[in-house]
């Protein structure tokens, strides 16, 4: 009986080790959704490239932040063309960086609708081990210059 005792211990305890999470690696198994606004300002309009430096309003645990972005633009027919850039969002808690794609759209040479995705490749401090995509859409009512934008993405590592 103790021989089949111990060894039914044995197993659950082997058991309970297969499933226990390792560290950061089952961290970053967990996904996170979230959805984030980012107020963005152009630097230095009209330029095919350039940067923005903007807010990022984002819920737990990213917060309250700082986006900075260099994007390059190309035309692809009058008042279409797409965008292509390199970000980095700024937290109390640490960075997030990747890449983001879009394409926009003009209906007037003011209103600008963008629509792409967004790629989240590492960041450092508490979100060192992020990666993840997403989506955004985008708006101007100013030809560029601000751009009001949400980001819906689904993330691990967070």
């Amino acid at each position: 009986m103790r021989r089949n005792s111990i060894i039914g211990t044995a197993l659950v305890t082997t058991a309970a080790l297969a499933l226990a999470p390792a560290g950061e690696a089952a961290k970053s198994k967990h996904t996170t959704k979230l959805s984030c606004a980012l107020e963005l300002y152009a630097q230095g309009m009209p330029n095919p490239s350039g940067i923005h430096f903007g807010f990022a309003q984002c819920p737990s645990p990213f917060g309250k932040g700082l986006h900075y972005n260099a994007y390059t633009v190309t035309p692809t027919g009058m008042g279409k063309g797409t965008v292509a850039a390199k970000f980095k969002n700024y937290y109390n808690r640490g960075t997030t960086r990747g890449t983001v794609a879009m394409t926009f759209s003009a209906t007037s040479p003011k209103d600008i609708a963008y629509t792409g995705t967004v790629t989240y490749t590492g960041g450092t401090g508490k979100f060192k081990h992020v990666n993840g995509s997403g989506t955004i859409h985008c708006t101007s009512s100013d030809g560029g210059a601000h751009k009001a934008c949400t980001v819906n993405s689904t993330l691990t590592g967070v």
